[in-house]
Formats: structure tokens, C-alpha cells, sequence
């Protein structure tokens, strides 16, 4: 069983993907780690999937997800998380955005009491450095207000791309998402709330890199939607132990790596 497990979820990502994970890769490594790199493919139309595989070749530590048809992101890192094996489960974007090297702060984090740890480009820090576009900026801010009011005050950046789980706190809260799209941040942090696990959230170094997934206009009403959402599952309790998610109600927990697509 390795001692991390970085799930990267990727949509039609064939350009930005292998930077990260040469650096992703070499990084755990020259570190002398034990880990896996599980990379769910969202149901890409490009060769994301191919991309993957000839990594794979040369790394065993590196392994494909893939699936059709596109799902969202949420539904992605779910499917990711439910078949890694980590002691330590790391969602990571495809993007590269936050620097692997950030991993360790979160670590530090996790060995300091915190179940889950996750990055923040939001949270007081003069000691970090994050670009990011100013129009982005606002409306993070704005989305990230109406998330502190209606469900996690005091947290100031619930849609970083990178969180740290311990295993069996993934498996729980994993088990109960249910939302698909980039919303499942919120209900995600709000699950572990709920459930009176340790939340961490740690300020480090950011950089915007071009080609991001998210449309501002259509995609910022869907996420306030999924806000909601959340609020009402909560009210109708939709988060107590023993309730199972869309993914293992479809039979779709740990959906099948690509090997085994092209042997069946």
C-alpha cells in the first residue's frame, strides 16, 4: 500500500497534463516516496487518455481511470479517491497550479491533528505568492462570501484544487458526495464538517496557468445552485452515516482502469 496517493482528474487535458506530471513524478521521487499518481480521465475527447498511458509505461506508479462520458470534476476526484490506496489521499489539479513542493505544508498539517488539510490562495499569508487574474479573483471572492454565509464560515478558499485527506476520512466522506460538479468543494468541506473531523486550511504559493476548465458565466449560477444543494441535503440529512453515494448506487466505485476497458 503506498503512503500517497495523488488523484488527478483531467478533462480534455492532453496539454497541460504532462507537466504536471513530469513534475509531479519527479518531485515524489527525488523525495524517495511511496505513492501512486492515479489520473481519472473525465471523459476527454482529446488523447488525455493516451497521454496517461505512455506514462504509465514508463512509470508503474502512474495509473489510468477512464470513463465515458464526461461526468464533472466532482464526479471525477470521487471516482479517484474510492480507488486509490493511499495512507494519504491528495487531490491535485491537472493544471499544475498549485506546486507539488505545497504538498508538504499540507503534511505538516495532517501530522499536526488535521484529518483534512487543503490549500488556500485566499487566506492571509504575506509569506506566499499567488497570481491570479483579477476578474477571477472577485468572483472567487464573492462565491467564497456566500459559502461562508450560508455553510462553512472561516473558511476563506473552499475551490482550491488541492486537499489532503487521511484515507478513511476520504472512504467516509467520499461515500456521501454527491455533487458532480465544480460545487463538490463546498459539499466536500461541509461533509467533514458535519461529521466533526479536524479541517486545516493552509495558505500556499499559487500561479494561474492558462486553459482552465471553468466558465466564469455558465459555470459560477451552476456552483451557487450546488450551494443550495447542499444546504437542503444537509436539512434533509442526506450526509448521516450510512448513506451511500450516486457512484456506489450505480455500481461505478473505482470505475474501471483503461487496461482493463481494452481487455473486456
Amino acid at each position: 500500500m503506498p503512503e500517497l496517493s495523488v488523484i488527478i482528474p483531467a478533462y480534455n487535458e492532453e496539454n497541460r497534463l504532462p507537466a504536471t506530471l513530469e513534475s509531479v513524478h519527479r518531485f515524489l521521487s527525488e523525495n524517495n516516496r511511496s505513492f501512486e499518481i492515479v489520473v481519472v480521465d473525465d471523459g476527454s475527447h482529446d488523447s488525455t487518455a493516451e497521454v496517461v498511458q505512455t506514462y504509465s509505461e514508463q512509470h508503474p506508479e502512474i495509473r489510468l481511470v477512464s470513463y465515458q462520458p464526461n461526468r464533472g470534476k466532482g464526479f471525477a476526484v470521487r471516482t479517484g479517491m474510492l480507488a486509490a490506496r493511499g495512507d494519504l489521499m491528495l487531490m491535485n489539479d491537472a493544471d499544475g497550479s498549485s506546486p507539488i513542493e505545497e504538498l508538504m505544508r499540507l503534511e505538516d498539517a495532517i501530522a499536526g491533528g488535521a484529518d483534512i488539510a487543503f490549500g488556500s490562495r485566499a487566506k492571509p499569508d504575506p509569506t506566499r505568492k499567488v497570481q491570479a487574474q483579477v476578474h477571477r479573483k472577485f468572483i472567487g471572492n464573492t462565491f467564497n462570501f456566500i459559502v461562508q454565509s450560508l455553510l462553512l464560515p472561516g473558511l476563506y478558499d473552499t475551490q482550491c484544487g488541492f486537499k489532503m485527506f487521511k484515507r478513511n476520512v476520504a472512504r467516509d466522506v467520499f461515500s456521501v458526495n454527491r455533487i458532480d460538479g465544480f460545487g463538490f468543494d463546498v459539499e466536500v468541506l461541509f461533509i467533514g464538517r458535519t461529521r466533526g473531523y479536524k479541517i486545516s486550511e493552509v495558505a500556499i504559493n499559487w500561479a494561474n496557468v492558462e486553459g482552465s476548465k471553468v466558465n466564469v458565466l455558465v459555470d459560477s449560477p451552476k456552483m451557487f445552485v450546488e450551494v443550495l444543494k447542499v444546504a437542503v441535503s444537509s436539512w434533509m440529512g442526506m450526509y448521516r452515516p450510512g448513506k451511500k453515494s450516486r457512484l456506489q448506487c450505480e455500481g461505478l466505485n473505482g470505475v474501471s482502469d483503461r487496461d482493463r476497458d481494452d481487455a473486456s
